[in-house]
């Protein structure tokens, strides 16, 4: 919630553009394959990009990759990552598309924290994720209708609405 001094920056991953050779055909039908040294190349720049997102706490990424392709493992590691270094959690906000992965979120989450936890040998670090650990129930993990409407139910007098409004059910 809190982004002030946030860098913004687009980051992509190098095998998901819709650009790439070796996912366009030619005229022939034929496909250009990258060679082994291009293949070694995009991973080089996957896991670079990977490890920016993980570790530039700092930084302001926006990912853009398919489906599948570790969008959601990348958040999870940049908020254990921001929770390890003494960030809290309920100043954070992961937001998805759809209940069924918020929930999927909130799981992965706790057991990354956990794991972290387990596996850290500095007391403060440890102190840090079990923090984590039990903020986890109250932080802002959900979709972007109940990230806004929690937001109206903080402040509605500044969102000139009712403080006893009432969410419409559209079924």
């Amino acid at each position: 919630r809190d982004v002030a001094g946030a860098q913004v920056s687009s980051e992509k991953f190098p095998n998901d553009d819709p650009a790439s050779p070796a996912q366009d055909a030619n005229p022939d039908g034929s496909t250009d394959l990258p060679s082994a040294a291009e293949v070694a190349e995009r991973a080089r720049l996957d896991a670079e990009a990977r490890r920016r997102i993980a570790t530039e706490i700092d930084t302001t990424f926006l990912v853009e990759a398919a489906a599948g392709t570790g969008k959601t493992t990348a958040l999870i590691a940049r908020i254990v990552e921001s929770v390890r270094q003494g960030r809290a959690l309920d100043r954070m906000a992961a937001v998805t598309f759809t209940d069924k992965a918020a929930g999927e979120l909130r799981l992965r989450l706790r057991e990354e924290l956990e794991r972290a936890r387990h596996g850290a040998s500095d007391a403060t670090v440890r102190r840090h994720l079990l923090a984590g650990v039990r903020a986890l129930e109250g932080a802002a993990i959900g979709t972007i209708h109940s990230f806004c409407l929690d937001l109206l139910r903080e402040r509605p007098v500044e969102a000139v609405l009712d403080p006893d409004f009432e969410l419409i059910d559209q079924e």
